[in-house]
């Protein structure tokens, strides 16, 4: 009886083995990838007058991220439901297709076969549910603006109509960029054209310019024309309207704050003697620390622009509230070093976190050796209250020969600001902070030279390291010579200050003005930096744009 049992479940699990269907292992790995054997509509079918669209392949396919990977335009809407049955895929959206109007699908990855998700290789369907098929196209590529890096996957629309606005519209006609940038938005009608694109997180088909990236062409494109090398160079705005979001009172302070970072203010009503202020690390809000009466309030107007020169122009009240603000030591924090080998000079930036009312000059110096000591000015520091940062300044070269009749004993230079250097607006005192200073020599140093060719009038020519530090930046020159440059990566790169103001400006997208253009110098070997050796010229770079 025994043995009757386990022959009956040896025997019972053999038949579970039987019935279990796996994926065939071992063989060569399938390379190919599924094709297409029929479709209805076909491609270039006009009077299509169906509902639900129908696409066979020669194997068994699956669907993988379908809303996001399939692209219809015009669009018939977002809800469209996708399905997969073994070798076949349905198409149906919600709605009716419109009448007289080419669809035109881009499959990307979006089809893929069972076994090991090959996607479908440049896989297009167009069809018209009209009399005529639209054949016309308009090609192009996406690029960062001030980065080499190829962004993929970026959404590239376009509009017809004046009063459109990307930020709150969403675009019928679309498409997204490949892996090397390109794009092609095909099937389109005769007529004019206005194109952006942005890195659409969300997946809304509008510009979140708070959180994603785009860029936009101001020129309209006629697609009867030549459009085959359009190029966008997507920029990192906040393009919202610039507003006030709080104000807040404390005992101490009152803070103004704004939706986003401004570019530049303008205070009138109250004095320093009322109230200082400072701008925070981010540049969005407005901090003011109050010297007055507990009873009185200030009536203060505030104009503000932000960098697409969008402004706001504001009144409210400084003034006292039993809140109390947390007690708040001052800071500092190290901004840039620098020594200038032609001009022997020392520059050394921090930035503090509130307002500075005393400068104790004889607790600033810099020792080069237990026997030399270099002291401070007032000539020899700059502050800016307003972004809250100190620049101290010096020619001084650095020491070599010891002092006649004293033995000096060598140590490493250093750079500092003794405690209870700065006195705050609210009388506590920094702490100690020393700074290891260095003397590069010229024969450490390599240089870099280069020929400019261009018919632009305003152009600003910046050699960066490879983490985009400004190490120099000259001004419409017709050649170039970087010198005393240490062993680095740099690169350098090239903006087109159009409106001659001296600096980058993103534009403005309702007043049609693109982004100032930005050029970054790449080698004939195709790369973006370039190394610099000791004593050591790099160049001529050719540079023509």
């Amino acid at each position: 009886m025994r043995s009757s049992v386990i022959q009956a479940i040896i025997f019972y699990f053999i038949l579970v083995a039987c019935a279990s269907q796996t994926t065939p292992t071992g063989g060569p790995q399938d390379k190919i990838p599924p094709v297409l054997i029929s479709s209805n509509p076909k491609n270039g079918q006009k009077n299509f007058k169906g509902k639900t669209l129908e696409l066979n392949f020669d194997e068994d396919v699956k669907l993988k991220d379908p809303k996001e990977e399939i692209l219809i335009t015009p669009s018939p809407g977002k809800n469209i439901k996708f399905t997969s049955k073994k070798n076949k895929i349905i198409i149906e959206p919600e709605d009716d297709w419109k009448d007289s109007t080419t669809y035109s699908i881009t499959f990307r990855e979006g089809i893929q076969d069972l076994t090991e998700g090959n996607p479908a290789e440049n896989l297009r369907l167009a069809f018209s549910t009209g009399n005529e098929i639209d054949s016309l196209s308009i090609n192009g590529s996406v690029q960062e603006t001030f980065s080499e890096k190829i962004p993929e996957k970026i959404t590239v629309a376009l509009y017809q109509s004046d009063t459109f606005d990307i930020f709150n519209h969403t675009p019928i006609y679309f498409t997204k960029s490949d892996k090397k940038g390109k794009f092609s938005i095909q099937n389109l009608k005769a007529g004019i054209y206005y194109i952006y694109a942005f890195n659409d997180k969300n997946k809304n088909l509008k510009v979140e310019s708070k959180t994603e990236k785009f860029g936009y062409q101001a020129a309209p494109i006629d697609s009867q024309k030549n459009s085959d090398s359009l190029r966008i160079s997507l920029i990192t705005v906040d393009a919202r309207p610039l507003l006030i979001s709080s104000i807040r009172h404390t005992n101490k302070t009152t803070r103004v704050r704004f939706n986003k970072s401004i570019d530049s203010i303008n205070i009138s009503g109250v004095t320093k003697h009322q109230a200082e202020y400072i701008l925070d690390d981010q540049h969005s809000e407005v901090i003011f620390y109050q010297a007055f009466d507990l009873t009185d309030s200030i009536a203060t107007r505030i104009v503000a622009k932000d960098s697409v020169n969008q402004f706001i122009d504001s009144t409210f009240y400084i003034k006292y509230t039993t809140t109390k603000m947390a007690p708040e030591s001052i800071l500092f924090k190290e901004i840039n070093y620098q020594y200038s080998i032609p001009t022997k000079t020392l520059s050394h930036t921090v930035s503090f976190n509130k307002p500075i009312a005393k400068i104790n000059f004889d607790s600033i110096y810099i020792q080069l050796d237990t026997a030399i000591t270099v002291s401070m000015t007032p000539a020899n520091l700059s502050i800016d209250s307003l972004y809250h940062t100190i620049t101290l300044s010096i020619k001084i070269e650095p020491h070599s020969d010891t002092v006649k009749g004293t033995k000096p004993k060598k140590i490493k230079p250093y750079l500092r600001y003794g405690k209870g250097a700065f006195i705050s607006f609210e009388q506590d005192s920094s702490k100690r902070i020393s700074k290891d200073i260095s003397f590069p020599k010229e024969e450490d140093t390599g240089f870099v030279t280069g020929q400019i060719t261009t018919q632009e009038k305003n152009y600003e020519i910046l050699l960066m390291t490879s983490d985009n530090r400004i190490i120099q930046k000259l001004i419409n020159p017709k050649e170039i010579k970087f010198e005393y440059l240490l062993p680095l990566q740099y690169r350098v790169l090239i903006i087109i200050d159009s409106n001659a103001n001296g600096k980058w400006d993103p534009g403005n997208f309702y007043q049609k003005i693109e982004p100032e253009k930005v050029i970054l110098y790449k080698s004939e070997e195709g790369k973006y930096t370039f190394p610099i050796r000791a004593n050591w010229e790099y160049g001529p770079l050719m540079i023509k744009f």
